[in-house]
């Protein structure tokens, strides 16, 4: 009796398990990798990394496809050589199935390289050196976020073509990332008329006194602006010596996309208020996306997004309706890869995104803001226009552009006559619309 009840039970659940695959999916597990700078000058961008994935994976209550997911954490420092090291770890000892996080330029070719041969999916989040989807792309790589010279081909068009400016004079870190938002300033700078871009670099984090650099600059040689291209604690210690040496009295200083950045902004003096820069994320979007995801961040983290936490939360959900798409079952990797450029970005809280099929990289806003100051005294990133639809390349010719050689720190030149004309058509023109509208 007891042997005929043991029999019906086993043949019970092998027909349970068989036949129920909510069952089998739930015990699935998607090891994801996410290497960040928790540590170092560019932690604060570590930090809102995580903060908006969590959010996401939070929102999806660690779960895609009937999966759980799972993150693992490394902290490379931004340190190439341990960013490769970490991601080695990752790949041999905890087998993950995808990668993600990344800040830098640098940091992200290098890690890109490394994981060229391991049919893994990577999902860049921050780090925007444009040839990671460009002269080194390869199809497990989709990044739904940026390159470096995007918004700023857009911000140097519109100061040259708008505004008139004719000189700018250009300190900037000396790596990979601020080398393509130069790139893409200088390119859209002049196109629509500059001149000259003076272009002087110095080393990430090596130093707090820059007062030495700002001294150097020339006050009398005509320059409308001082670019300074660079971002973390190296942009709080520039700006704020900037402001204490009286040089804004002399000369507008301006910034590339993270300069101004929350929470480093934050930190900045009150007599920024009027610095321009230009991203993909403005601090007063009052889109309902936006909003939505403002509110909820605030609550989860308590203080507001900046444009590294809305891309992390951007890759996250990338990843998440990606392994929904595939029900859970990633095993298939270019069919996951295929899922992902599939999916619908067009409720993103900086605004619709869309996927180059070929490339795998972001088509969307450019926002020009300036820096202001709300009634309680705290800085923002306030909008003035918007250019939508913006891609990797621009307004340029694909083949034509990638025919260039990679921004580096000695190209593209710092004049127009030393540009090659035939790199300056534009195939379209921008459109730059009142914020908000």
């Amino acid at each position: 009796m007891e042997k005929t009840m043991l029999k019906k039970l086993f043949v019970l659940l092998a027909v349970l398990i068989a036949g129920n695959t909510d069952v089998r999916s739930a015990e699935k597990e998607v090891k994801v990798g996410f290497i960040s700078a928790f540590t170092g000058v560019f932690s604060s961008f570590g930090q809102q990394q995580k903060e908006g994935a969590v959010l996401a994976l939070e929102e999806a209550n660690y779960t895609a496809g009937g999966a759980k997911i799972s993150l693992i954490y490394e902290d490379d420092q931004l340190d190439n050589e341990q960013a490769v090291t970490k991601a080695k770890k990752l790949v041999v000892q905890d087998k993950i199935e995808i990668l993600t996080g990344l800040v830098s330029g640098d940091e992200g070719l290098s890690v890109g390289d490394y994981m060229k041969d391991k049919n893994i999916p990577v999902i860049p989040m921050y780090s925007a050196s444009e040839d990671m989807t460009m002269r080194a792309f390869y199809p497990m790589i989709v990044r739904a976020t940026w390159t470096g010279a995007q918004s700023m081909d857009v911000f140097g068009y519109w100061l040259s073509k708008v505004k008139g400016w004719k000189k700018i004079y250009a300190i900037g870190q000396d790596y990979s990332y601020p080398y393509n938002q130069g790139g893409g300033f200088k390119r859209g700078f002049f196109r629509g008329g500059g001149e000259e871009v003076k272009t002087v670099w110095h080393p990430v984090g090596t130093t707090s006194d820059f007062s030495s650099i700002i001294a150097s600059i020339p006050t009398d040689q005509g320059y409308n602006a001082v670019l300074y291209n660079g971002a973390g604690g190296d942009a709080v210690n520039f700006v704020k010596q900037y402001v204490e040496l009286g040089m804004g009295q002399k000369i507008p200083l301006i910034g590339q996309s993270n300069t101004f950045e929350k929470p480093d902004v934050e930190s900045m003096p009150a007599d920024i208020v009027g610095a321009l820069s230009a991203h993909h994320t403005a601090d007063d979007l009052a889109t309902l996306a936006w909003t939505k995801f403002k509110e909820a961040y605030h609550k989860r983290w308590s203080h507001d997004p900046s444009a590294a936490s809305e891309f992390a939360y951007s890759s996250m959900r990338l990843i998440l309706r990606g392994i929904e798409m595939q029900k859970g079952d990633i095993s298939d990797k270019p069919a996951l890869i295929k899922a992902m450029t599939q999916v619908d970005m067009s409720d993103d809280p900086r605004g619709p995104v869309a996927l180059d099929p070929k490339y795998h990289s972001a088509i969307e806003n450019v926002y020009i803001r300036e820096v202001a100051q709300d009634g309680n005294g705290q800085l923002y990133n306030k909008g003035l226009w918007t250019v939508k639809n913006v891609g990797q390349f621009g307004p340029y010719d694909p083949e034509l552009y990638l025919k260039q050689p990679s921004d580096s720190g000695s190209y593209p030149p710092d004049t127009r006559s030393a540009f090659p004309p035939e790199t300056l058509k534009a195939t379209t023109e921008y459109q730059y619309i009142p914020f908000g509208q």
